[in-house]
Parts: structure tokens; sequence; C-alpha cells
């Protein structure tokens, strides 16, 4: 048998990738929208390196590193962004796959239908670090800064699944449009004792009593 915490810390791996605090740059008004220097648009997303685009989705696969560091998530659909994560040991790889329909034959999480999603993949046991800077989210001109949006997450680990608490979080302003931003420090001292998979999706309105 294996502790409550290592099933745990796997379904974490799903929510701490996204729940990060809003990502850091320049703000910059949506088009539309006036200022004092005038109207101007949101930055264009860019690719991250070493991805794979597909008709129905991008993905990519990177080595978690023992003293941290920060993931991008695969552009798709309008949608990326980063986050930053703890350190890992022994340092395993991850592969993350956004898109934006139901391709895969996904669980519904929760009510409607989710404006994103993000599968991850580990390659192995790891245990996380105590320490991390909160950073990252994710981000698109089809996310509302002020509008608020819920995030679930389902991991499955030796076969089983375990779904995490689902939270709500109000998007911010961002560079690239707005931000879906939380807690991203869910990794912090956490262990994942094999392999694991896991999903999360995005929601538009409240569809949780907790906050992230």
């Amino acid at each position: 048998m294996f502790k409550a915490s290592y099933l745990y810390a796997a379904a974490a791996i799903s929510a701490a990738l996204l729940t990060g605090c809003g990502l850091h740059g320049t703000m910059v008004p949506p088009a539309g929208s006036s200022s004092v220097a005038g109207s101007l648009p949101y930055a264009k997303l860019r690719d991250c390196k070493g991805q794979q685009n597909s008709q129905y989705y991008a993905t990519l696969t990177v080595t978690l590193l023992t003293k941290g560091g920060s993931v991008c998530i695969p552009t798709f659909g309008g949608f990326g962004g980063s986050v930053k994560y703890p350190g890992a040991n022994p340092s395993v790889n991850l592969t993350l796959t956004s898109s934006t329909t139901n391709y895969d034959k996904m669980p519904q999480l929760g009510s409607g239908t989710p404006i994103f999603y993000l599968q991850l993949a580990i390659s192995g046991g790891t245990s996380f670090g105590a320490k991390v800077k909160a950073g990252g989210g994710l981000t698109s001109q089809s996310i509302t800064p002020g509008q608020t949006y819920t995030v679930f997450g389902q991991a499955v680990v030796y076969g089983f699944k375990f779904s995490l608490p689902p939270c709500y979080t109000t998007a911010t302003k961002g560079k690239y449009g707005g931000v879906i931003g939380g807690v991203g420090t869910l990794l912090k001292g956490q262990q994942v004792p094999s392999k694991a998979t896991g999903v999360i999706e995005i929601y538009s309105g409240t569809q949780a009593s907790a906050p992230c």
C-alpha cells in the first residue's frame, strides 16, 4: 500500500501546473479598450520550444530539474502560458498535452463544456522540494479578466482514478490576454510513487465552493 498523500500528490500534478499566480509582465489592454497611450492589442502567444502540433492538440515533453524551474504550457487554440515548479528528485520527464476539444474521451469533471484541457503524464516516481516561487498560469484572449473560472483535476495512479477537489479563481489581465491563476505551490514537499497521468479542465463560471 502507498500513502494517501501520494495519491493527492499525483492529483496535485494536474492542478499545480495551471493554478499558479498570474503571469508576470506588462499588462496590455485588449483591442478596443482605451488608454492614454491609445488602444493596443494583446501580444501574440508563441509556441513552446520543441512542442509538437496536430489538428486536435499540441504536446510537449520536458525534464523536471532537481533545482526546479518553469514549464511551458503547449500553445493550442489561442491558449498557453507557463508555471514554475519545485525541484524534482530524481529528475523525471513530464509530457503535457493541450487541447480545446474532448478528442481523447476525457472525463467530464464539471458542468457544461470545458474551455481548455491539459493532459499530463509523469515518467516515474519522484519527490518534490519544499521551496518554489509562485508564477505562471493559463492565458488566452478567450479568457475574460474579471470573470470567474473553475479548475477541475483528475489523476490516475496504478490504474485507479482520483479526483482533486475543484476550486474557482477570478481571471486577471496579462500580456497575452486573461490569466487564470491561483496557488502554484501544490507540489511542495510532495511525493509521487510511480508513473502517473492526469487531466485538468477549465470551466467558465463558479462551480466550486473553495477558491484556488
